[in-house]
């Protein structure tokens, strides 16, 4: 039996339609229907249940699909393994990240990464919703927070840090503020997230109590980048990632107000992550980007 029409099947099963799988590979959605309809002719099962409202699978379409699914990541890992054999670091590697990290960090390090490696190819998913990397066949995500949970491998990349910033013509406008307390009398660029809105929280340091104050909020927004563009533009003082804001506070275009304090808008503790699915072989396309993204923190 092929096993591209098995892994159609398990597109179709993880997708929840033809259509949609037909428009992950690029073919038509009566092609996915036939494939499907040969692989359950060959082994004299019906593996879905059709409707003209949704498709659904059969209890032994369940089990076919669980029985299945270790044999395609077997294949697909004896296919790296012999491929590392015997040719240079190569392949499509799938990652995914937020779209503030993927524009701010991620994407200036990739010319460097391409230059070594011109084999491999990357497709780069950039989005704010968590992604099921099994599901959706990613290699790599990074991700940001305290840790990371579930069945995954993580490795930390560096610690990240928040800082109050606004930018020099803010400053002119609406003057100085002398401690976090002032941040009252100021215009605010609010990120719409949890914690942002309710309050920054501030210490000098670990194990410090942590006084909690934030400006108006003037103006709440739901993208880092679009905070980042209003405090250039001097539209307020806002609560941002340093590695968002790191080359803009190196040029003076934007000005750390509180650097001897901490802030953070829920925990402290905060890093970039790299995440991937654990396998019993890592392909080489995947160990040298990890190797390459450790690099690069490091010259943070």
């Amino acid at each position: 039996m092929e096993t591209e029409l098995l892994r159609t099947f398990a597109g179709v099963a993880r997708l929840g339609s033809f259509a949609a799988q037909a428009r992950k590979i690029g073919v038509d959605a009566s092609a996915v229907s036939r494939q499907v309809a040969q692989l359950e002719a060959a082994i004299g099962i019906t593996l879905f249940e059709r409707t003209t409202r949704r498709l659904s699978l059969t209890d032994a379409g369940r089990l076919y699909l669980e029985r299945a699914l270790p044999l395609l990541d077997a294949l697909d890992e004896v296919r790296d393994e012999v491929r590392d054999v015997v040719t240079a670091p190569s392949g499509l590697l799938k990652v995914t990240t937020s779209v503030a990290f993927g524009e701010r960090w991620l994407l200036p390090r990739l010319p460097a990464f391409r230059e070594t490696f011109p084999k491999i190819d990357l497709d780069l998913r950039l989005t704010d919703n968590v992604v099921d990397l099994a599901g959706e066949g990613i290699d790599l995500a990074l991700r940001l927070g305290p840790g990371v949970e579930g069945a995954l491998v993580a490795a930390k990349l560096f610690d990240t840090r928040y800082r109050v910033v606004t930018s020099p013509d803010y400053v002119k406008r609406a003057g100085l503020p002398t401690s976090p307390a002032a941040l009252a009398e100021h215009d605010g660029l609010v990120f719409s997230l949890p914690g942002f809105r309710e309050g920054w929280k501030f210490r000098t340091g670990p194990g410090h109590k942590a006084l909690v104050a934030s400006p108006k909020p003037t103006l709440v927004i739901s993208n880092a980048l679009a905070i980042r563009r209003g405090c250039l533009d001097g539209l307020g003082i806002a609560l941002l990632a340093d590695w968002t804001i790191g080359d803009d506070l190196a040029a003076g275009t934007l000005v750390d107000l509180f650097p001897e304090f901490d802030v953070s808008a829920s925990g402290f503790e905060s890093a970039a992550w790299a995440v991937y699915p654990s396998r019993s072989y890592v392909p080489a396309r995947l160990r040298v980007f990890l190797d390459h993204l450790r690099r690069s923190a490091k010259d943070l």
